[in-house]
């Protein structure tokens, strides 16, 4: 079971957390948040969080695992509009708040672009972002956090054993998922208010700078020399002796 009390005893935020919507179980937590938006039930900075979620999404359609009281699966509502041009670092920041709030519990997480967490170059989480847009004007947006925090190696399914793992497999010890959750909430909150140096900051983590990357972009498979990321949150690409910019590829 997760303690929302404790959540909100460990933030350090203005808004973000202030209100709670807990499940025991759930589908996926970015689903019951826009519920909430469209029911106008939620309300900026409001977080949906479950202890079991068995529906878990990713991009491309992908599942995400957790097991049962084991993993953290949350979603932040941000009801507040936004510029598309701070939009679309708001992906990088929540990748860096989680970055942060690992290495904070001992571990030593490192990002792939655009949305994995990985720890011991497995992936033990991911973030999902998704937008209601009008024009140029972000009117709302959902940020779903999925990570796999206590779970043991034998939790994962066997087709996930090569290329999963958790906080507590990395540090070999449990951790406390309220508290890294406020964690989360925390550092995110406190990366808003200075978004112009989210980027480098995201670099500094990045587990695949300036190293030959296979990606898919349009249905074509390609490769090409990982430069970074640009203040508009497109991945940066040498390809042939030239730099190009792509604002949404998934790495292989």
């Amino acid at each position: 079971m997760i303690f929302t009390n404790l959540i909100q005893t460990n933030l350090r935020t203005r808004r973000f957390g202030k209100e709670i919507e807990y499940y025991q179980r759930l589908g996926s937590t970015n689903l019951e948040a826009w519920d909430l938006i469209e029911n106008n039930e939620a309300s900026h900075g409001m977080i949906v969080i479950t202890d079991n979620q068995f529906q878990g999404k990713g991009r491309n359609g992908n599942s995400w695992f957790m097991s049962p009281s084991k993993g953290l699966a949350m979603s932040l509502i941000m009801l507040e509009p936004l510029s598309l041009k701070k939009a679309v670092l708001i992906p990088i920041a929540a990748g860096v708040a989680v970055a942060k709030a690992l290495k904070n519990c001992g571990g030593k997480p490192k990002l792939k672009w655009p949305n994995d967490i990985l720890l011991g170059n497995k992936k033990c989480g991911g973030i999902l972002c998704e937008s209601r847009i009008s024009g140029q004007t972000v009117n709302s947006m959902v940020i779903g956090i999925g990570l796999n925090i206590n779970e043991t190696e034998n939790d994962f399914p066997e087709k996930l054993s090569q290329s999963a793992t958790s906080l507590s497999i990395e540090t070999q010890h449990s951790n406390q998922r309220e508290l890294i959750c406020a964690m989360v909430l925390t550092f995110f909150e406190q990366l808003l208010d200075n978004l112009d140096s989210v980027t480098s900051e995201w670099t500094n983590y990045c587990a695949h700078l300036n190293e030959i990357t296979s990606f898919n972009h349009n249905g074509v498979s390609q490769h090409g020399l990982f430069k970074g990321i640009n203040d508009r949150g497109q991945a940066q690409i040498e390809i042939e002796e030239e730099v190009q910019l792509f604002p949404s590829i998934i790495l292989d």
